[in-house]
């Protein structure tokens, strides 16, 4: 029979090498490589530089454009700019001026400013010794960051709401994000000849802007209502559509593509509010599962090392390359001696070396407007491959391994009333610590008499939640009657002592909206009771075991911090008699539990059973 359609034999290969190269690396415990760096490495071997087996061809070209559209669209989404224009938590045991002038974002800036310069002077040094003609390009290409390396690495330990981690993945995000922008000016300029056509970007832009405004107004319909599961997932194709409509646009005005997708990221991001990281986690699966992998796979199948070999200009660019970036990108990191002890500060210095992702699409955009040549590229390529190995490895040696993080357990009340009071005394119960803190001390003694340790000082204050303990607190309800001060100490609580969970009264429109716009959650009382009759009326059983009128039979959540569950099958796990767990949230992740579900550090549990069982659940995870 004849065959009509593609061939797809190299995309075949391209696939099994995604999935086994992951496999393969997991078993490297003594060196962590980056799955990225591996599929470079995969790609390399069986590319033109290695076995030749993979081929470059339309149906792959394809897939390599959408991976890397896929890349930058992700990366856009990791960018949150309500947390980096918030100031972030705050360094301890430094002075409180200087603590003051600890702020992510304008570090970051800062510390990117300096890297730029360091990066212009040393491509000049470089051009003068004949090595680059387009000094410019390599200068932007240097000052990129690997984000998509970074991010996990701070991520995995707990870094990421911490001072230090905040600036330096501030750094990375604006790191990616300006040289991108730049690259993009330069190339449109390389390309056209004019810098008028790079005015093109400021159009792209105007369109993101349209799009974002547009959604906001269509969001107050409720188009996509019964639409977000199932088969429809109404959000990851509107996605994946906006990401494509910016890829076409950005390349109908003549601006590089990997900017619309960029920009159609960042506009996500905006858009999708506390449901960034439920999206985010959706779009990963194919992203990374599918279409990114073809695009590092294909970097290495295209990776030109008989060209690097053979120009020996080149091949000398590669240490020199790699020292002057080492150089260059750490340097700028001692500006966090300030805050910061010398371990974090030279580890941070170390981790800000690292490159990946934006570098190497950089460096292909770079290659492709013929600002340099395929020697050149090889040897961009091969020095991002080495950072992004060195640096995380090296950062986590200097650090050591990471200290079990504290188990937060304690609920602070902001605010001593008739309300809280009843909250506080149902927590205790439930063997929860609580403390109340409030500036009025007429009703401490009662407080105390109920179990709950009360704090005579203003709610609102750092020093008095600092009093009320909330460095180990792992939610903040702030019900006192005035609004400002609920918002106060929940910006405090969330900002300045990283507690994951702070809830506020609230009950003007503009409260409200203005404490949901910074991640908070608020919670109108005077529409609580009849929200709670609507859930009787509609599901009095569940409403039962949430509000714990069912006294034998109620609703509980864990945090699996350790102990004996901690990567335990569900079907052999030791639970109390008479305790199911109906729910397992993992990150963004909402998983309905089977028995082979295995329990993961970090996990979320929601548990049905006799309250008589917290105590031992509570054991039982840590």
């Amino acid at each position: 029979m004849p065959h009509h359609g593609p061939t797809l034999g190299s995309l075949v290969l391209v696939a099994i090498l995604a999935f086994v190269v992951p496999l393969l690396l997991n078993r490297l415990k003594r060196v962590r490589i980056p799955i990225a760096a591996g599929e470079i490495l995969a790609g390399v071997l069986v590319g033109k530089s290695g076995l030749g087996l993979v081929q470059s061809d339309d149906l792959l070209s394809i897939f390599n454009f959408l991976g890397i559209g896929a890349l930058m669209f992700l990366a856009g989404m990791e960018i949150d700019l309500a947390a980096l224009v918030g100031g972030g938590a705050r360094p301890k045991g430094r002075p409180a001026w200087l603590a003051r002038l600890h702020h992510p974002l304008a570090l970051g800036v800062a510390l990117f400013l300096l890297t730029t310069y360091g990066a212009w002077w040393f491509a000049g040094l470089l051009q003068r010794r004949g090595l680059v003609e387009e000094p410019l390009f390599l200068t932007l290409i240097i000052a990129t960051c690997g984000l998509s390396i970074i991010m996990p690495v701070l991520k995995d330990r707990q870094m990421l709401t911490d001072p230090f981690g905040q600036v330096l993945f501030s750094t990375a995000v604006i790191a990616d994000f300006l040289p991108m922008l730049g690259l993009s000016v330069l190339a449109a300029v390389k390309v056209n000849g004019s810098a008028l056509e790079a005015l093109w970007i400021l159009a792209l832009i105007a369109a993101g802007a349209a799009v974002y405004l547009a959604a906001r107004w269509l969001s107050r319909f409720n188009l996509l209502e019964g639409l977000t599961g199932g088969t429809a997932q109404i959000g990851v194709r509107a996605a994946w559509a906006l990401m494509l409509v910016f890829l076409a646009l950005a390349q109908t005005v003549g601006v590089e593509a990997i900017l619309g997708s960029f920009l159609a990221g960042l506009l996500l991001s905006m858009l999708a509010g506390s449901h960034r990281e439920e999206i985010t986690h959706k779009l990963d699966a194919l992203g990374f599962g599918f279409l990114i992998p073809i695009f590092f796979v294909m970097v290495g199948v295209e990776f030109d090392l008989r060209a690097l070999l053979g120009d020996p200009a080149a091949l000398a660019l590669v240490p020199l390359l790699l020292a002057g970036t080492l150089v260059v990108k750490a340097v700028p990191g001692v500006l966090l001696a300030i805050w910061h002890p010398p371990r974090k500060t030279l580890a941070g210095m170390v981790l800000l070396t690292t490159q990946m992702s934006v570098t190497i699409a950089a460096s292909a955009v770079a290659y492709t407007v013929g600002a340099y040549g395929a020697s050149t590229h090889a040897a961009v390529v091969l020095v991002a491959i080495t950072t992004a190995i060195l640096g995380p490895v090296l950062f986590n040696r200097i650090l050591g391994e990471p200290a079990d993080a504290p188990v937060r357990r304690a609920v602070v009340l902001a605010g001593m009333n008739r309300l809280s009071l009843h909250l506080g005394r149902r927590l205790v119960a439930q063997g929860v610590p609580v403390r109340a803190v409030d500036e009025h001390p007429e009703r401490a003694a009662e407080f105390t008499a109920a179990g709950i340790q009360a704090v005579v000082a203003d709610p609102a204050s750092a020093e008095g939640l600092r009093q009320a303990g909330a460095e180990d607190a792992r939610a903040l309800v702030a019900l006192t009657s005035d609004e400002r001060s609920n918002l106060a100490a929940a910006r405090l609580g969330r900002g300045e002592f990283g507690i994951p969970r702070a809830i506020l009264f609230a009950t003007s429109p503009d409260g409200l909206a203005e404490a949901r716009q910074e991640g908070l959650e608020a919670v109108n009382p005077d529409l609580a009771p009849a929200l709670l009759v609507e859930s009787l009326l509609s599901s009095p059983a569940a409403t039962e075991l949430f509000t714990g009128g069912d006294q034998d039979v109620q609703i509980q959540d864990f945090l699996l911090a350790g102990g004996p569950l901690a990567g335990t099958a569900l079907r052999d796990a030791p639970l109390p008699a008479g305790v199911l767990v109906v729910s397992v949230k993992r990150g963004a992740e909402k998983i309905v539990p089977h028995g082979h579900t295995v329990l993961q550090r970090g996990d979320l549990l929601t548990v049905v059973g006799p309250p008589e069982a917290w105590e031992e659940m509570r054991r039982l995870t840590g």
